[in-house]
């Protein structure tokens, strides 16, 4: 006796490959919106940095000329004078720990009198991480300061 088979409808496997299709579009679009969220997600980091590209490097720690300029940022607003000149290539620079950095250097800067004063600092900070170059990822733990 020979088998019958019976073949499936048209309807019947149209609508199975129709709902094939839709899960597969459906896997894509969330493909799709996956990138589009991790895509945001560097942007909003990047634009939150402050437009840094320190984030995209692999350097964990600060070198010394990134403890001198936030060193200058935290000094700068401790000096009355006004047009400050640093001394940037006469800075002395020492590691405490893991992440405390001393620098010790001087600021030249003009009094209203236009006489020249000179103030020796040596200020002690603690790297918090993040970018480096941004003030608010370090921590000002000591400041000594003395004008000739």
């Amino acid at each position: 006796m020979e088998k019958i088979y019976h073949k499936a409808r048209p309807d019947q496997s149209y609508l199975k490959d129709k709902r094939h299709k839709k899960k597969t579009a459906m896997i894509g679009v969330w493909v799709v919106v996956l990138f589009g969220v991790i895509f945001m997600m560097i942007v909003v980091k990047f634009a939150t940095s402050g437009g840094s590209s320190d984030m995209l490097t692999f350097t964990m720690f600060p070198s010394s000329d990134d403890a001198y300029q936030v060193a200058k940022q935290y000094i700068a607003p401790t000096i009355k004078s006004g047009n400050l000149i640093f001394a940037e290539d006469h800075y002395q620079f020492a590691k405490k720990s893991d992440s405390v950095f001393v620098i010790k250097s001087y600021v030249t800067s003009i009094d209203e009198k236009g006489e020249k004063v000179k103030t020796n600092f040596q200020i002690t900070l603690r790297y918090d991480g993040g970018p480096k170059a941004v003030q608010d990822n370090w921590t000002m733990i000591d400041i000594n300061r003395v004008t000739e």
